[in-house]
């Protein structure tokens, strides 16, 4: 087979990583998102190179009875290597200026993982949700792919020399089987482990050798020449691939068999595509589109980053216009780094190999120990901006408010409107916000549900009795609560709590319980919390950093791209307040603000209201109590004890 040029390829390409661009840029028009399944680009690109590296490969072997190893890995080495670590490099001071310490220690883990291949395994184990929107803030999350693709380039040179050594005949037919077998597995693991599923290369490698298997057939039959089908099969594959950029979405399964609708179209464009006679092939052939092409790995490579960064920059969303200058930008960096970097450096002629090693290995060790010293030294430490005063570790007066609450006795203050509190951790916060705030509420004594080691009762523990199902597959209701002396002398109960969707079953057979019991109730809405990754650790280490730009305003405007969407949730809890007849306060509108543009998690002078991704500082929960109180809560507390 001749391994000529093929520009269509290169057309393939411009589709596939234009396709990848405008879904991470999130691009709608009028009013409609037509790129929800642009991240079927990746899978062109997975088909793409399986077939043009087996061409090469296949070549080799069928020619020679050998594979230059070395050849290979030194062309994928001249390939990929230079620009993506020119782009490491370039980055670097970008991610210092813009990210918070939390994804600047990603951002450098990410990087050291990708040096060594193996970044889509990096992303699977930081349990990293691609098109999530946190994931957008991520600089090089995009390089899963080519974590991908290394691992199979260094694999499976030597599975096809071992096949072709051992069993020349049935090469097509055993690479066939493993399609078939990954492909049957990323199925089957569409819906089990989703994120594994997504990242690693067992469920990819079927993509992959799709490619190869095509290259396999050509190299063995030739190219197919059939006029009706050179002409109508691209047609067909391009609207294969069409319909999975506009209709796939998040939502799909994927990889799994629906996946096969854009790369059976990618095949079939491949495959068919044989002359530039037939609509799809004069399309894929125009300059300006082989053009695209040709810079497409560097466009790839900038594009991620450049949206990331500019997010990162940005308070707000970023607007229509703004989305249009950073692919502009995109664009002449991709195509300054195609002709002073990827050129260059995959010319023999002008870079020896002996030179090429050097720089390579030189970008390597400054890349390495760049981030390692980032990572080691935490360079962010020395720079929060914290008030001198706070110290972080307020256990000792949250211990003396909330100390002597048990169970066994009443322990309301003569004389004053008995509130009980009940929760989870989260009933402490609310607790304690009162407390700080007594001199609003010095009308009422509140009381909370507490353990002899502290405050943590549960949903689905104290007030439930824990892994023990009745006949209705519900929780069944620890009746010893109901008999403790603070519920019954009580004659308010607070609900505070961050209920999931597992609890709001359980919460409905306490609220009848405690409505049957002729209690007053408020059920207060889930408080603000933020979505990091790792749930744990404190908003200060991932929000704040000595940055002259970065005051506590923007912190808290920051801030809004991190927190939980509990709007669902918060819907269910209305709802039941309403079934039920009771009172439902909502305390997220003293948190952040009601046009949802930010969250408040400091103060001016950069005191914390949080101490960690949930739970209020003491300077937290005396502010928010305050808000709260203010913001209406005081009223509803005060009507409940009007008689009716």
């Amino acid at each position: 087979m001749n391994l000529s040029y093929r520009p269509d390829i290169d057309g393939l390409r411009a589709l596939a990583v234009l396709s990848v661009i405008l879904y991470h840029a999130q691009i709608v028009i009028f009013g409609h998102d037509f790129f929800s399944g642009g991240f079927v680009g990746v899978d062109i690109f997975f088909v793409i190179s399986g077939y043009l590296i087996s061409r090469i490969l296949g070549s080799e072997l069928f020619k020679q009875g050998r594979i230059d190893f070395f050849g290979f890995y030194e062309r994928r080495a001249r390939r990929i290597l230079p620009v993506l670590f020119i782009v490491f490099l370039f980055s670097f001071p970008f991610a210092y200026k813009l990210l918070l310490p939390g994804q600047f220690i990603e951002y450098s883990q990410s990087i050291l993982s990708a040096i060594f291949f193996g970044s889509n395994i990096f992303f699977y184990l930081t349990n990293t949700q691609y098109g999530a929107e946190d994931s957008l803030l991520q600089p090089f999350l995009h390089t899963w792919s080519l974590g991908v693709e290394e691992q199979f380039y260094i694999l499976f040179p030597i599975l096809l020399l071992l096949i072709y050594k051992f069993a020349q005949r049935y090469l097509i037919f055993i690479i066939l089987i493993l399609i078939l077998i990954s492909l049957q597995y990323a199925n089957w693991q569409s819906s089990k482990s989703i994120q594994f599923n997504f990242y690693m290369l067992a469920s990819r490698f079927w993509e992959l050798g799709f490619g190869s298997l095509l290259a396999f057939y050509e190299l063995k039959y030739g190219k197919v020449k059939h006029e009706f089908l050179n002409s109508i099969m691209p047609l067909l594959g391009f609207l294969l691939i069409i319909y999975s950029i506009v209709f796939f979405n998040s939502q799909i399964p994927h990889p799994s068999f629906i996946t096969l609708i854009p790369t059976l179209g990618t095949a079939l464009i491949i495959i068919f595509s044989v002359n530039q006679s037939d609509l799809i092939s004069k399309l894929l052939n125009l300059k300006p589109v082989v053009g695209i092409g040709l810079i497409s790995y560097s466009m790839y490579l900038w594009h991620y980053p450049v949206f990331a960064f500019a997010r990162s920059a940005s308070i707000n969303a970023l607007d229509s216009i703004e989305k249009a200058l950073l692919i502009t930008l995109t664009i002449i960096l991709s195509i300054i780094s195609y002709k002073f970097i990827e050129k260059p450096f995959r010319n023999r002629q002008f870079l020896s190999l002996k030179k090429f090693i050097l720089i390579i290995l030189g970008m390597v060790f400054s890349i390495f120990i760049l981030n390692i010293f980032a990572i080691n030294q935490n360079i962010f430490n020395s720079n929060y901006k914290l008030s001198e005063n706070y110290n972080f570790d307020k256990k000792d007066l949250i211990a003396k408010v909330t100390s002597n609450l048990g169970d066994s006795e009443s322990n309301f203050i003569d004389g004053k409107k008995r509130v009980l509190i009940l929760g989870n951790s989260h009933s402490q916060d609310f607790y304690l916000a009162m407390h700080l705030n007594k001199n609003i509420v010095s009308n009422y004594s509140f009381r909370i549900v507490g353990f002899k080691k502290g405050i943590e009762n549960n949903l689905g523990g104290r007030l439930f009795l824990k892994n023990k199902l009745n006949k209705k597959n519900q929780f069944e209701i620890n009746e010893d609560f109901f008999g403790s002396a603070n519920y019954l002398n009580s004659e308010l109960i607070i609900l505070s709590a961050v209920i999931d969707s597992q609890k709001i079953n359980l919460l409905g057979n306490l609220l009848k319980k405690i409505t049957d019991d002729q209690k007053k109730i408020i059920l207060l809405s889930n408080k603000q919390m933020f979505n990091f990754k790792t749930g744990k650790g404190d908003v200060v280490d991932k929000l704040i950093k000595n940055n002259p730009d970065l005051s506590s305003d923007k912190i808290n405007y920051l801030s809004f791209k991190y927190r939980t969407n509990f709007d669902n949730i918060n819907d269910d809890l209305k709802f039941l307040a309403d079934k039920f007849n009771l009172q439902y306060f909502d305390t997220q509108k003293s948190v952040c603000n009601e046009e949802k543009e930010y969250c408040d998690v400091v103060q001016d002078n950069f005191v914390p209201l949080y101490r960690d991704n949930g739970h209020w500082t003491v300077e937290g929960a005396k502010l928010f109590g305050k808000r709260i109180l203010e913001d209406g809560f005081l009223e509803v507390l005060d009507g409940m004890f009007i008689s009716n």
